[in-house]
This record gives C-alpha cells, structure tokens and sequence, in this order.
C-alpha cells in the first residue's frame, strides 16, 4: 500500500511538472489542485477546478504512459461488448469495452497508470489479449450510466441510438442519413449508391432528444422549428474522421433532417482514381491546362461534382502556383493550397470573398458554388485577369450551365470570352451480377474553341457537345460495365 501511495505521489508530480512546463497552471494552482478534496485523481481535479480541459488532460496522460486516444463521444458500441465487463467492474475502473474480436478486446480507461484496475480488467477477460486505449472521464461515465440502468438494451438510450445510426451509416457507405418524422414514429433512411433504403424506425420519444443533440452538434438554434436551418461539424467515429452537414426544414409532423456524410480519412482520390473514361480523363487534363479563364463543373447535388473538383485541384497543386479556395465550409484539407471557410473568416458572402482574394494575387481559384449574381459577375472578373478559375454550378447540362449564368444577369458578352470548357456528370452503378455495387461517373462536356464563342457571340445557341450522356452511358454499357436500365434510372426514360 506504502509502494502504490508513493508511485501516486510520483506520477502527480510529473503530470504537476507537464502542466507548469505548458504553461497551463500556475505553481499557486498546483497547490490548489493538490488541496481540493476529492475523490479523483491529480489531473481529474484540476479539471474539475477548470484549470485545464479534459482534452489536455487525456493527451498528456497518453503522453506519458504511451498509450493511444481514443474518442467515445460518437462510438456505437454493441451490447454484447459492453457487457465484457462486469457493470461493478467497469464502474470501480472507470473503464468500458468498446470493441472486441476473436482473440482481443479494446478497454478504454480513464487512469492507464491505476496499475490495479488494469490487473482486475485483464483477470476478468480470460484467454484474450486486452489493449487498453485512454478516454476522457466524462465519455467513459456516460456508457457507466447506460450500462447501471437496469440492464436495458444500448439501443433504448437514444444518444447510442444516434451512434449506432452514424456508425451504421459511416460502415455502409452511405451519402445521407435522412430522418423524417411522421404521424406516431421517425423513418431512418440511407441514401447508399444514389438509391434510398429504409434503416430504421425510431420512437418519436427518442427523436426529441436526438434532434436536440444534432443542432447542439452543429451549432443551429435549438429553439427554432418553424424555419430551415443548416450546419455542420466534424467528429470522429470508428477511428475515422467524418464531416456531417446537417439540415432542417420543417414539416407536418415535425423537423425533417438530412445528415450529408463526407469520409475525410479516405481522402482526397487522384483523378486517375475516379474511373473515368480514358477520353474524359483527358479532356479534362487539357482544360485544367489553361493558365486563365473559367472552368464549370455542373450537375445536381449527389452527382460527384465536388470529389471531381478537388481531384483538378490536387493535380495542379504545385510550389510554382498560389492556388486559393473559398469554400462553405472546406470539406478537405490539401497542403500547400490556402483555402478559406466562408463561415470561420467571416466572410458574408462568396463575392466578397473573392474580392478578397484577388488582393493576395492568385494564379488558381476554386470557388466551391456559384450562387447569386455578384459571385458569377467577381468570378468572370477574376477569370479576365489572367487567372484561372475552377468553380461548380447547379445546372443538368452545358446549355442550361450558360442559361444559368444568363439568370444570374449576365450578358454573353460578359462570360463567353474567358469561358473554357463546361463539364456535367452523373454516377452510375456498376452492375454485379443481380445488383449493383459501387458507381463510376459518365459525363458530357463541351470545350469553348475562339471559333465556338465567335458562334455564341452572334446568338447562335444550337452548337454540338464534344460528348453528351448518350454517347458516354452506351460506352459504359459495351464494355458491360452497367446495364440500360441503371442509366434509365439516372438519365431518365426520355433521355436514353
């Protein structure tokens, strides 16, 4: 007892140090720390007194023991892994399984140095190896909870029964979780594939308070229903990094939601990744090639857009350029490219932003949506002054693409001379024996020659695509790699 008392008193001297050396305490608070009278450890009441956060807490703890993060704040845990652990066990530990195979299981700990408990744990899970992973207190405390209240299944918890539904989603691969309130339940549905499939039906008890954690999560008004709201965080989940756009808009029965999943981990594909047809992946290696004008990618939401504009963006990347981005918000991260968030720089609107820009004198810009009339005029600007800029459209094809930037009052004259190319796609499935697995893009374009906006300039409109969905959906079906129906599905009957 005299031995473990004294490693005690060592090991709060040293986390004492860490936190003098950081500069997070003071040697007066050291004090205070070491007077609080409490239950937990050194480094816990200095979070209890709020002189530190947990997240400092937890990352010198595993500096110290050498030990790995992990964060349970949106873990799906499955009920026969929870219960590794005898609930008393887990509780005097202030431990939780969270993860298990054939051979070993995952603790997270809040005290990897309390040598005792980690004796009990590995007594306790016999004939497998134990890896212990270090947590913050109040995630550990949350599964203590579930696990002392009465034995009831994780799923009646409706915070796990939100990670469950996020962790399901992540593991699936699906685009959107969408959860719409009806009469008596709330439907759960995953957009997998382009193709919308049925989840899950949850208690309209159990929505109040998911739907209350989804707009504390991405920071919208709590207190609003009556008008649609939009947001987005980012969290981890299953050693994964996930971004979440979350959407409201109010209905009969209450808020429908829209989760929009982005898997940063995986990042960012090259466009050799992306699968397009050998001709297409050319044409568009020759249209990035230009040193200025304006580049449109086009097509609906789900289409692939975005995945194919930060694939250009990567390829250019290169010391010799200063490529900028605006974006709302930056849905991933490339070295070397300076990328502002609408949101975070307090930019109010796309057009201010690029005014903005183009005072840090940029060879590239990528606008990440074309929106209102002062962003198509300062990005036709932009593209006048010898820059290149790449931006995305709402439109379904080339011709409604130059339609469009006429709505946003645009005269031909305005945009067509530094116009080079239009670029609409769409993802269809590959066809897998009796279904389909996976999805590739097809694509039409259009590249604007001087002889081509000569045309344009006189009025005539009636000008032929270098590739159209027709072209490019047939070659996909030769070579067997879907069928007619998949495209009937995404091109619509009349169009093929």
């Amino acid at each position: 007892m005299v031995f473990l008392m004294d490693c005690e008193m060592r090991k709060n001297k040293v986390i004492g140090e860490i936190f003098l050396e950081r500069g997070l305490v003071s040697q007066e608070q050291i004090s205070a720390i070491a007077n609080k009278k409490s239950n937990h450890l050194f480094g816990q009441k200095a979070v209890e007194l709020g002189l530190i956060s947990e997240e400092d807490l937890v990352d010198i703890l595993s500096e110290i023991y050498r030990i790995e993060i992990i964060n349970l704040e949106f873990l799906y845990i499955k009920e026969e892994t929870l219960k590794l652990l005898k609930t008393e066990t887990a509780v005097e530990c202030c431990a939780v399984a969270f993860f298990e195979e054939q051979h070993s299981v995952k603790i997270a700990i809040s005290d990897p140095g309390n040598i005792i408990a980690i004796d009990k744990i590995r007594s306790q899970i016999k004939n497998r190896d134990v890896k212990f992973f270090i947590a913050k207190e109040s995630e550990i405390l949350r599964f203590l909870e579930i696990m002392k209240s009465d034995n009831k299944l994780i799923e009646s918890n409706p915070m796990m029964l939100l990670n469950k539904i996020l962790f399901k989603a992540s593991e699936q691969k699906a685009s959107d979780i969408h959860f719409e309130p009806m009469e008596n339940i709330v439907r759960v549905r995953f957009r997998i594939d382009g193709i919308l499939k049925s989840f899950q039906i949850i208690e309209k008890e159990a929505w109040t308070r998911i739907q209350s954690r989804l707009k504390l999560i991405a920071n919208l008004d709590i207190t609003e229903n009556r008008r649609p709201q939009s947001g987005h965080t980012r969290i981890h989940l299953a050693g994964k990094t996930i971004d979440l756009r979350i959407s409201t808009h109010p209905g009969i029965f209450g808020e429908n939601f829209v989760i929009r999943i982005f898997d940063l981990s995986s990042g960012i594909k090259s466009l050799a990744e992306l699968n397009f047809d050998y001709d297409d992946f050319c044409w568009l290696k020759k249209a990035i090639s230009h040193p200025n004008g304006i580049f449109l990618i086009i097509g609906p939401t789900g289409s692939g857009k975005t995945t194919t504009l930060y694939s250009l963006l990567q390829s250019l990347n290169s010391s010799n350029l200063n490529i900028m981005t605006l974006e709302d918000p930056v849905e991933y991260q490339i070295e070397g490219i300076r990328q502002l968030d609408i949101q975070e720089e307090g930019i109010v609107t796309f057009a201010d932003g690029i005014r903005s820009i183009l005072r840090q004198d940029p060879d590239i810009i990528l606008i990440g949506e074309i929106r209102d009339e002062a962003t198509a005029a300062m990005a036709v600007r932009a593209s006048l002054t010898g820059r290149l800029v790449i931006a995305t459209l709402h439109a379904a094809t080339p011709f409604e693409g130059i339609r469009r930037l006429q709505d946003f009052k645009l005269k031909l004259s305005d945009f067509i001379p530094s116009l080079i190319g239009i670029f609409s796609q769409r993802l269809i499935r590959y066809k897998k024996g009796d279904g389909y697995e996976g999805r590739f893009p097809i694509s039409e374009y259009v590249f604007f020659s001087e002889s081509l906006k000569n045309k344009i300039l006189v009025g005539d409109l009636g000008f032929e695509l270098d590739k159209t969905f027709r072209t490019s959906a047939q070659n996909a079906i030769d070579k067997n790699l879907t069928d007619i129906q998949e495209i009937k599905r995404v091109l619509g009957h009349e169009n093929f």
